[in-house]
């Protein structure tokens, strides 16, 4: 009988555990537009909860036809930085964040460049983001010191460097870099000496994301036909598709702005055991979680909207 209610015991405490982690880690922050992604309404911030299968609205989009996207949580859960309209042009917003509540929002630079894709360090202290130049039709990475305020450029090359994400242990960064009409991914080292080319592929490989606890990265391919979720090693080795069953639309790419990649994004668990990432199916762009191992493939928005830019907030 006793070791019976130690088994019980031992079971509830894990239930219990799971529960809490689940909890800890169980919100996906989003962007949302009424109609199809370029043709469709303006975006607001919407905010799913993975353990309750529930979606909220946490911002209406500013600027009409702009909206807010591509938000990325502070590793303390007590800042938020946003793609927003409000400032005129497209630039970065940091404002205070707290279990979905946005508040006091103010400009992340003053620099003159279109300004998009915010990744916070592990450890809080950094900012990489991507500078657009309309007239020069250039991308670049740039990486902000979060406590002196200074901005540094990682690559200089004239060809766009876009998504940047740092590696688990914050020394390096991975991004997808066009050259012509061909993106691939790209790891860096965070002072930018060493750039090299680690998916080398004719297909369209980009939206990289990296594991916060393993030396992996996640990035959408159309190396299919249609946009599927891989993974691969930070050193370009073990590429794996963990959706080769995914029904989703052919995507074909012409430039960034026409097949609208722009909108795509994979991100991470806290944990590292399960992925968010978007595909485009029957014309709607939906949410999806897989785990890090492939299995468990999961549909988490259907509708007729377009759902773009996900980010698995840090645990709280």
């Amino acid at each position: 009988m006793i070791y019976r209610h130690l088994a019980l015991l031992t079971i509830l405490a894990a239930f219990l555990l799971n529960s809490i982690s689940m909890q800890a880690q169980s919100h996906i922050l989003f962007s949302r537009g009424a109609g199809q992604l370029n043709t469709g309404e303006t975006p607001d911030l919407m905010m799913y909860d993975v353990a309750k299968g529930t979606t909220q609205l946490i911002m209406k989009g500013s600027v009409r036809r702009r909206g807010e996207g591509n938000p990325a949580v502070s590793p303390d859960n007590k800042q938020i930085v946003f793609n927003t309209y409000r400032f005129s042009g497209w630039k970065l917003a940091i404002a205070d964040y707290k279990e979905g509540k946005i508040t006091n929002i103010r400009r992340f630079t003053n620099r003159p460049n279109y300004e998009y894709n915010a990744s916070w360090s592990h450890d809080g202290k950094w900012i990489t983001y991507q500078e657009y130049n309309w007239g020069t039709d250039k991308g670049e990475i740039f990486i902000r010191n979060q406590t002196t305020g200074k901005i540094t450029k990682l690559n200089k090359s004239k060809a766009p460097g876009r998504t940047p994400s740092w590696t688990a242990d914050d020394q390096k960064i991975v991004f997808n870099h066009q050259t012509g009409t061909n993106n691939d991914i790209y790891i860096a080292d965070r002072n930018g000496s060493t750039i090299i080319n680690i998916s080398n592929h004719p297909a369209h490989d980009f939206a990289p994301s990296c594991s916060p606890k393993e030396q992996k990265l996640a990035f959408l391919s159309n190396k299919t036909g249609r946009l599927h979720l891989y993974t691969m090693d930070e050193d370009g080795k073990n590429r794996t598709d963990l959706t080769p069953d995914l029904a989703s639309d052919t995507f074909v790419y012409d430039n960034w702005q026409n097949s609208a990649s722009w909108g795509y994004k994979t991100s991470w668990s806290p944990d590292g055991k399960q992925i968010v990432f978007n595909a485009l199916i029957d014309g709607d762009i939906e949410l999806f979680i897989v785990n890090a191992d492939g299995t468990g493939l999961k549909q988490i928005t259907d509708n007729n909207d377009a759902d773009i830019a996900p980010h698995w907030a840090p645990k709280g």
